[in-house]
């Protein structure tokens, strides 16, 4: 069993690996921005506190250098999962809340392995889809994005709105850790993931609906009424496969400098909608919710596809359908309202 740093634990798709790496017996130290951030997830996983399989280290600002030395020093870790990189649109200045801690972030954690945590072989980066696609072609009819394929938005293009600035953090992170790992030789691999869309049951704290993470945003809204389908990637991955895949990347010898798009295939958000209306006609006749168009899923033209056959043959990956991840999350949600949240 190894011992795992993980960061930003409390996130969606963190609390998710958490929940699997404990699952296999593995020990975690995981890393927050304040203390403050533990409370549910020692409550969450007790058993593994109380038996010191489960940790936490606070790091307030892992865009300051060395960050992580400390946490790095105090243990004898063999893995670091970086899943840190928040994803949210309520941002003020791109440079500093965006492309900033998402550069400075994974290339501080990748030095601060090198120098002080010769015992870490691997290193796992949660990169994104968004380094991978080019957001400037759209809908793309008849391209299939794979592993060799970079978005082509460079640090200028990002400056210019929230939505090129996520693009560009992604995509400049995943460049800079590659840089990092050809100029400096250091003792450890890297793998970078690339998951789309991440939707599934939350294992994160969801203090209120509202405060559910982004994505499942997407999904809750239609379940709740309060918004029509919101379009934008067109592929997409269930938590818990992405979960699995940083799970599978962290032992796998074929895994060792490699880049794995993450992803169960394509998606529209009307299949949420429909979804709803076949198995919760009540509910969405009471919340009025909008049909739109049953069954039109995609622009009469077609869209961009996806080839993650790579991750399914090295590293093992088996994909979870649409409509489990809906059932399993809808349950989820109805969990959470149940609870006053």
């Amino acid at each position: 069993m190894s011992t795992v740093l993980l960061t930003g634990v409390n996130g969606f798709v963190a609390a998710t690996i958490l929940k699997k790496l404990l699952e296999r017996g593995h020990t975690v130290v995981g890393t927050v921005r304040s203390e403050s951030k533990t409370t549910f997830l020692r409550e969450q996983f007790k058993t593994a506190v109380d038996s010191d399989k489960l940790k936490f280290a606070v790091v307030e600002d892992i865009t300051v250098p060395g960050a992580f030395d400390e946490v790095l020093r105090a243990y004898q870790f063999d893995v670091v999962l970086h899943a840190s990189s928040p994803f949210h649109y309520n941002i003020t200045d791109i440079d500093k809340e965006l492309l900033q801690p998402a550069i400075q972030g994974t290339v501080g954690i990748l030095d601060s392995v090198h120098r002080v945590a010769p015992s870490v072989k691997r290193v796992v980066v949660t990169s994104s889809f968004a380094s991978v696609v080019d957001r400037s072609k759209g809908t793309r009819p008849g391209k299939v994005y794979t592993e060799a394929d970079w978005n082509p938005t460079d640090r200028e293009e990002g400056l210019k709105d929230i939505g090129s600035g996520y693009f560009a953090s992604k995509k400049l992170a995943e460049q800079a850790a590659w840089d990092f790992v050809k100029e400096k030789n250091p003792g450890f691999t890297l793998t970078s993931l690339c998951p789309p869309m991440v939707f599934g049951p939350p294992e994160q704290e969801v203090p209120s609906m509202a405060k559910l993470n982004t994505s499942n945003l997407d999904i809750y809204d239609i379940f709740n009424g309060t918004s029509d389908p919101r379009y934008g990637v067109w592929i997409w991955v269930d938590v818990r496969d992405l979960a699995e895949a940083h799970v599978l990347a962290m032992d796998s010898a074929v895994a060792a400098n490699q880049r794995y798009i993450i992803s169960q295939g394509n998606y529209s958000p009307q299949m949420f909608v429909d979804y709803v209306w076949e198995h919760y006609p009540e509910r969405a006749a009471a919340k009025g919710i909008n049909k739109h168009t049953p069954g039109k899923y995609y622009p009469d033209e077609g869209v961009y596809g996806v080839d993650a056959s790579k991750s399914i043959k090295e590293l093992g990956m088996r994909y979870t359908p649409i409509q489990d991840m809906l059932r399993d999350t809808l349950e989820s949600f109805e969990e959470l309202e149940a609870e006053g949240k």
